[in-house]
Order: structure tokens, then C-alpha cells, then sequence
């Protein structure tokens, strides 16, 4: 049987764990050959307890079964595909960590430039409304978030749709909780989480109303 995008996407789905679908490595790296570089790679911060591959197929383990939008998974997989290109040296107290800004902008390009063009050269369909979601879920995976109303607001200028934006909502809080669990962290988790929710679906109502 032929490993295609909608093999990668059932998998990731439908695992159970991140051990699971890195049982599929190979035909992983066979369809997307950029994501080797993740294997092993040591983003040495201390937010970080995971290499770059590991962290993102926690990522992907922690986004619930049910979502409706399977870019959402794709997107999980591949949204630090640009961290090597971006890392930073640094020290603190004595000790050299990693920083890695603007990841979010060049894995947008990555995925646009590189595995996007060689998906559909492997004749797998992706449709136009697909690529801008999965490009929309990498490019804004790492921003800053709120629970004030100009948050959401600026994502529907964007053109995103509530449902985007709280599928963006729902990756942001798999890949916080594929952090170490620090306070910002966990801030994080509940901010998304509301916003995921019907916190977020109550901004919405309240932009529809003119407030």
C-alpha cells in the first residue's frame, strides 16, 4: 500500500502516542524529506525537554482525535520545520541555551517553498483552501496570545474563520503542553484553551454585535 498525505494524516490522527507514529519514521521522512532534519535535533532550551522531531510528534499527540480540519495535524507535525534555520546562541546564568526567532515565519516558508511543491509533485491533492489553512496554522502556531476581543479580531482580518482560528487555538495548546511546564507555559494552555472554546465562540458573537 502506497504511503501518501492521507496515510501521514490518518496515523496522526488515530495514534495513541508519539512513539506510535514514530513506528512510521521512514515513510515519514520518505514523503516530507525535509523533516530529517528534525531527527535528533537539540534545540538546548530549557523550555524544551525533547529534541525538534520528538517535540513535534508530542505536538501532534496532544491534539485531540476530533478535529475537523486535518491540516491541523499536518500542521502539528511540521510548525518548527524552520528552527534550524533560525537558531541563536545565547547565555544565561553561565549556561548556553538556544533561541529561535522568527521559526514561525520560515517554517510558513519552508512549507510553502519546499513541502508543499514537493507533495503536490507526488501527485497527492492538496486544494488551494487546504495549503492556506496548513500555512496559517504554521505561520501563527507561536503567537502571542489573549483573551482580549483585539486578539481574535485581528485573526478574522487576517481571513481566518472562528473555527480557523480556534483549530489555531487547539494547536497552540498541543504544542504548549509539549513543553517543560513552566508558569508562562501553562498560562499559555489556559488562554488557548478558553479561546478554543466558548470563551472564544462569545468574542465572536460580541464582533457580530458590533461591541
Amino acid at each position: 500500500m502506497k504511503f501518501d498525505i492521507r496515510s501521514l494524516i490518518s496515523i496522526l490522527k488515530e495514534a495513541n502516542s508519539a512513539a506510535e507514529i514514530d513506528g512510521f519514521r521512514d515513510d515519514i521522512v520518505s514523503l516530507i524529506p525535509c523533516l530529517k532534519i528534525m531527527i535528533g535535533f537539540d534545540q538546548q532550551n530549557t523550555a524544551h525537554q525533547y529534541d525538534l522531531w520528538e517535540h513535534s510528534l508530542q505536538t501532534v499527540s496532544n491534539l485531540p482525535s476530533d478535529i475537523d480540519d486535518d491540516m491541523v495535524y499536518l500542521a502539528a507535525l511540521i510548525h518548527d520545520i524552520g528552527k534550524p534555520d533560525c537558531q541563536v546562541e545565547d547565555e544565561k546564568d553561565g549556561q548556553t541555551i538556544m533561541h529561535y526567532y522568527g521559526h514561525p515565519q520560515r517554517s510558513m516558508e519552508i512549507t510553502r517553498d519546499e513541502i508543499i511543491p514537493g507533495l503536490l509533485n507526488c501527485s497527492v491533492e492538496l486544494t488551494d483552501a487546504e495549503q492556506r489553512r496548513l500555512l496559517y496554522y504554521v505561520q501563527y502556531h507561536d503567537d502571542r496570545v489573549s483573551l482580549r476581543i483585539k486578539h481574535l479580531r485581528r485573526h478574522l482580518r487576517l481571513g481566518a474563520s472562528l473555527q480557523e482560528f480556534q483549530n489555531l487555538m487547539r494547536l497552540q495548546v498541543a504544542d504548549a503542553k509539549a513543553h517543560v511546564m513552566k508558569p508562562i507555559i501553562i498560562e499559555r494552555i489556559e488562554i488557548c484553551g478558553q479561546l478554543a472554546g466558548d470563551y472564544g465562540k462569545k468574542l465572536y458573537e460580541d464582533i457580530l454585535s458590533g461591541k
